[in-house]
C-alpha cells in the first residue's frame, strides 16, 4: 500500500475496477487506483463524475439527459418535484415544433424522459453552495454532499409587493393559470406591465367577467403580439402609471388602493395577481464572484461561471432572453461540458 490519502474503501473500490478493465496485477494496483481517481475528477476513462444538478425545470431536466448520456454519476436536487414555472404556463406558441401547447403538457414531456433514463430526483431543498478545494459541498435540508461540478439551475421566485403576505390564499396568487378558476364571473386585478403581467391578463380574460390590468409605467412592455391581443380584448382595462398602495378585504380580497394622478383611488375587485417580474433564486450559492449585481449567475458560452466547475442554465442565469427553447439549450452546454 503506497498511499494513506486515497483510503482504503475508495482504494478497494478502484482496485477492482482496474483489475476489470486493465488486467493489471496486485503489485501495481495503488498506482492504478490514484490514476483512477485523478480520471474520475477529470471526467475521462471509465471513471464517472459526480455532477450535482439543483432544480427541476426545463433547463435542469435538459442539464440532466445530456449529463446521464455522457455517463455522469448525476444527483437532481428538486424540492418542489420536476416541471418548474413552465407547467403553470397557460399557452405556449413559440417552442420549436409545437404550433401551440399548454405548459403542462410540454413540461410532462421532459419529465417522462428523465424517468427514462432512470433518473429520480431527491426531493431536498439546497441550502448551500461552497467549493472546497477541487469539490463542491452542497448542504440540503436532509444531508451534506460532495460532487465534482454542479448545474445550478434553480430558476426565479416571484417579486412581491410587499403589504400582500396577509391576503395570499386568500385573493392574492401569483399564478393565473393555478387560480384564476375561482373567480370566474367576477372583476380581477392583475398588478404589473411585462410579458408575465400581460400573460396573466390575457389568460384570465378567459376564465372572469372583467380584468383590470395596472401598469406601474406609462406603457406595456411585452411582445408586440401578446400586447396587441391584450388591448385587444373587451373585458379587459389598462390603467397606467399606478402604484398599488394597499389591499383591502375582510377575510378575502375586496379590492386595491391605487395612487394615480396624485391622489388615492379604490377599485373593487375579488382578487390580485400580482405579476412584477422575479429575482434569482441564488442565495444558496456562496461562491464569490459568480452573481452580478442583482443576483443572477454570470455564465460564459458555455454556460460555466468564473469558477471552474460552476455551471448555470435557464432564467437563474445574465442570459438576455428568458425562453424556455434557450433554457432548454443552456441546460443541453451545462450538461454536456460539466462532464469535461
Amino acid at each position: 500500500m503506497t498511499t494513506a490519502a486515497v483510503g482504503d474503501e475508495i482504494l478497494h473500490t478502484y482496485v477492482i475496477f482496474c483489475y476489470k478493465k486493465l488486467q493489471i496485477t496486485t503489485k501495481y494496483a495503488p498506482e492504478c487506483a490514484v490514476k483512477c481517481i485523478c480520471n474520475r475528477r477529470r471526467g475521462k476513462g471509465g471513471c464517472m463524475k459526480k455532477i450535482a444538478i439543483i432544480g427541476g425545470g426545463v433547463a435542469a431536466m435538459s442539464a440532466a439527459v445530456y449529463a446521464l448520456r455522457a455517463n455522469a454519476d448525476v444527483t437532481m436536487f428538486a424540492p418542489y418535484g420536476l416541471g418548474g414555472l413552465v407547467a403553470t404556463i397557460d399557452k405556449i406558441d413559440n417552442f420549436p415544433s409545437e404550433t401551440s401547447t399548454d405548459g403542462w403538457t410540454l413540461s410532462q414531456s421532459f419529465v417522462a424522459q428523465i424517468k427514462a433514463l432512470g433518473l429520480k430526483p431527491l426531493r431536498e431543498r439546497v441550502l448551500a453552495l461552497t467549493k472546497n478545494n477541487d469539490e463542491f459541498h452542497i448542504v440540503t435540508d436532509k444531508a451534506e454532499y460532495e460532487f465534482d461540478s454542479v448545474v445550478v439551475a434553480s430558476g426565479t421566485a416571484h417579486n412581491k409587493l410587499g403589504f400582500e403576505a396577509q391576503w395570499v390564499g386568500r385573493g392574492v396568487s401569483y399564478c393565473a393559470t393555478c387560480d384564476g378558476n375561482f373567480y370566474r364571473g367576477k372583476t380581477v386585478a392583475v398588478v404589473g406591465g411585462g410579458g408575465q403581467a400581460v400573460r396573466e391578463a390575457l389568460y384570465l380574460s378567459d376564465v372572469v367577467a372583467n380584468v383590470v390590468v395596472f401598469v406601474p409605467g406609462d406603457k406595456l412592455t411585452a411582445d408586440a403580439v401578446s400586447t396587441e391581443q391584450l388591448v385587444a380584448k373587451e373585458n379587459v382595462r389598462i390603467v397606467y402609471g399606478v402604484t398599488v398602495t394597499a389591499i383591502y378585504g375582510e377575510d378575502v380580497v375586496g379590492g386595491v388602493e391605487v395612487f394615480i394622478g396624485g391622489h388615492t383611488e379604490k377599485t373593487d375587485v375579488a382578487a390580485v395577481f400580482v405579476a412584477i417580474g422575479a429575482k434569482p433564486v441564488t442565495e444558496f450559492v456562496q461562491v464569490d464572484g459568480v452573481k452580478d449585481e442583482k443576483g443572477y449567475l454570470k455564465i460564459d458560452e458555455r454556460c460555466q461561471t468564473a469558477v471552474k466547475g460552476l455551471f448555470a442554465a435557464g432564467d437563474v442565469t445574465n442570459g438576455p432572453l428568458k425562453q424556455i427553447v434557450t433554457a432548454c439549450g443552456d441546460g443541453a452546454k451545462a450538461g454536456f461540458f460539466a462532464c469535461r
